[in-house]
């Protein structure tokens, strides 16, 4: 099972934290104008991965991971930063966007990753 690397410091993501909740919805209205719905698919959580002000070594790392597993959609394990609970389906959702900021610790990476179906 692949890791996603970590900082220099250890830590997975970077403040702002960012994640959320996702599933598909259906709902039924009936005659009387009531409503009843319920969830279709299980909801997965998703989260914002943004890092800014990177060292090369660490760039080279979250950059090489992201796109290797976007390439490949091979599912990956992460740990919840907030809650350290860790998710062992998970996968690349958005290609990595890159940052480029001039200074000694010049790039930033963001992208998406989501909850994969087990």
């Amino acid at each position: 099972m692949k890791l996603m690397p970590t900082l220099s410091t250890g830590a997975v993501q970077q403040y702002p934290y960012v994640c959320g909740n996702s599933g598909q919805t259906r709902a039924f209205q009936f005659a009387d104008g009531s409503e009843q719905r319920y969830l279709m698919t299980p909801q997965r959580h998703t989260w914002s991965i943004n890092l800014r002000l990177l060292q090369e070594a660490e760039k080279t790392a979250f950059l090489e991971f992201s796109k290797n597993a976007l390439r490949s959609q091979s599912v990956f394990q992460f740990t919840d930063p907030l809650d350290g609970t860790i998710y062992p389906m998970c996968r690349i959702a958005a290609a990595p966007v890159i940052d480029c900021i001039d200074g000694v610790a010049q790039m930033g990476i963001q992208f998406l990753i989501a909850e994969a179906a087990q």
